[in-house]
């Protein structure tokens, strides 16, 4: 989730200073550079708002739902499958600092409406990190999460 902020920061900033530094060429009319910027401004804010969209769509999948799940495409019965898509679904960022990657798992979680993908990363310094990835392949680092680790060391 974060990225999606830094990502608007970022777009705002830039195109700011792209404006302001073609606004002092005054070789092209001030308004049709504004009208440029704002409409580049909002097309990203709209694909941002397309990407919290996407995001929020895990917190509200209910449990119920929940018909497979698959693990570094081995698919597993497990029967706490409620807890496991619960502590994915946690969504509390913490700041993560240089983890070294000790092992990798990928869980593919089917339900009525979609497909949710996450990618897991066991750390010697971080804990367990989560990602969501959405339909597009983008990721996003969610959490520090143990319990999910917990979860998975229950299953192998």
């Amino acid at each position: 989730m974060g990225s999606i902020y830094i990502g608007i920061v970022f777009v705002f900033l830039f195109l700011t200073i792209l404006l302001s530094a073609l606004a002092k060429q005054k070789k092209i009319n001030f308004y049709f550079l504004f009208i440029v910027y704002f409409l580049l401004l909002t097309g990203y804010l709209i694909k941002a708002g397309f990407d919290v969209k996407e995001y929020n769509a895990y917190n509200r999948e209910p449990f119920s739902n929940v018909r497979g799940i698959v693990i570094n495409n081995e698919s597993v019965t497990i029967k706490d499958h409620d807890k496991l898509f619960e502590e994915l679904k946690s969504d509390e960022f913490t700041w993560v600092n240089h983890p070294v990657k000790k092992q990798e798992y990928f869980i593919s979680i089917y339900t009525k409406q979609r497909v949710y993908t996450f990618k897991i990363w066991d750390t010697y310094n971080q804990g367990v990190l989560v990602y969501r990835i959405n339909k597009k392949g983008k990721e996003f680092v969610t959490n520090r999460n143990d319990g999910v680790g917990y979860l998975l060391n229950n299953i192998k």
